[in-house]
């Protein structure tokens, strides 16, 4: 039986499986390749303050902080094993990753988790759509900031969640998408309207 080989990547907390070690070790430096809780810890990259990101990442229940850094690691393995993992894979790519992506879950008033079809989203801009104020791109060509402001050219008014989702095909992070979506309101380029 294969072990899976995950990887995290601190600065983005995006977390990918790989079929092989060797897979999971092409991929570079400034990663931590772990297989379970203790290789997880072993990585002296890995801090408290990144478990309890990576982990907030996976999860629609956040946490501020773990009582001790052996807890977070299994906490996160355990979120990682509830995640649904899609292969992109063939059969002749046999370096391509497995992705994960977290599981929605969503809760009822009586605790039990309900289904829902809509993708979870936390924060001020949740719920709301971006409207595009300007007709050209005021930001400088090839920078995260001018990939994101391109989103709401292109589509005059966009849902946060749908311009999030795809700034990823991108590179770019939640995170990111805040930070330039807050610049470009401060600046007057665009507007928060609710959804009706």
């Amino acid at each position: 039986m294969n072990t899976v080989t995950y990887t995290l990547d601190p600065k983005s907390l995006v977390v990918k499986g790989y079929s092989s070690d060797k897979a999971a070790r092409s991929m570079g430096n400034g990663v931590a390749f772990f297989k379970n809780a203790d290789e997880l810890l072993a990585d002296r990259n890995v801090t408290g303050t990144l478990l309890v990101n990576a982990y907030n990442e996976l999860t629609d229940k956040p946490v501020k902080k773990f009582s001790d850094n052996k807890t977070a690691a299994k906490r996160f393995m355990d979120a990682i094993a509830d995640i649904h993992v899609t292969s992109t894979r063939s059969d002749k790519e046999e370096l391509a990753p497995l992705i994960f992506k977290p599981v929605e879950k969503t809760y009822d008033a009586f605790g039990r988790q309900a289904k829902k079809n809509n993708p979870k989203s936390r924060g001020s801009f949740a719920g709301k759509k971006i409207k595009c104020l300007i007709d050209t791109n005021p930001r400088k060509e090839g920078t995260r900031g001018w990939n994101n402001f391109s989103l709401f050219l292109g589509h005059g008014t966009i849902s946060y969640e749908e311009f999030v989702e795809l700034a990823e095909g991108h590179g770019s992070t939640k995170g990111g998408c805040r930070e330039d979506l807050a610049h470009d309101i401060k600046k007057g380029r665009v507007e928060i309207i609710d959804e009706c």
